[in-house]
């Protein structure tokens, strides 16, 4: 379960912080004025405050009033903070859960596919890369180093196309396991570079 808490953690920090951003920039285009931070820091807390009352953002409630409370301190830029928070998680060295959350973060910020992870009766959406987390559990050691392929599913017309994107990002091979071009249901197998593909 560690696995899943991690990954729910991650997800849920960087869409919480990429989202906080997105709010700012478009409160700031409404007007021709120029914002000072003290405004933005404004902006960015109340768009903030009310997540630390939601129950599906638990796990990063504390990283929430960190970022509320940060902008209190004389001379705070909580917009900064937040540039250099995802700053931070792009340069840090990854572990291989932490990579595969990486690779989930690239899809969702370059091709706008967004990943969850399936639980037993669950009703798939059409264009939402689902991980099995069962698999998450067994494809990791202790070490959280990808020991063997975790299998990701999607029903996208383009989906044969993200075994390019996959690859192309530079930390795995993906294959195409299976494919319904009638339904454009798709079943890929992600590989860490460091193990060989087992023919399937």
């Amino acid at each position: 379960m560690q696995i899943k808490r991690d990954f729910n953690y991650y997800y849920h920090l960087h869409d919480t912080v990429t989202h906080a951003l997105l709010h700012l920039f478009f409160q700031i285009s409404t007007t021709t004025r120029y914002v000072p931070v003290n405004r933005r820091n404004e902006i960015l807390i109340k768009y903030l405050k009310p997540k630390l009352s939601d129950t599906s953002l638990s796990s990063i409630k504390k990283d929430i009033k960190l970022m509320v409370n940060s902008p209190r301190k004389s001379g705070g830029n909580l917009e900064m903070k937040l540039h250099e928070l995802n700053a931070l998680a792009k340069q840090s060295k990854l572990k291989g859960a932490e990579k595969l959350y990486h690779l989930l973060v690239c899809l969702y910020d370059e091709e706008g596919i967004e990943s969850q992870l399936f639980e037993k009766g669950m009703q798939t959406k059409p264009g939402i890369l689902y991980l099995l987390e069962e698999q998450l559990e067994q494809g990791f050691d202790a070490e959280y180093r990808q020991v063997s392929p975790i299998s990701m599913l999607i029903e996208l017309e383009r989906a044969p196309e993200l075994i390019e994107c996959i690859n192309r990002h530079g930390l795995f091979v993906a294959e195409m396991k299976e494919w319904n071009e009638k339904t454009h249901q798709a079943h890929l197998l992600v590989h860490p570079l460091d193990i060989n593909l087992v023919e399937g």
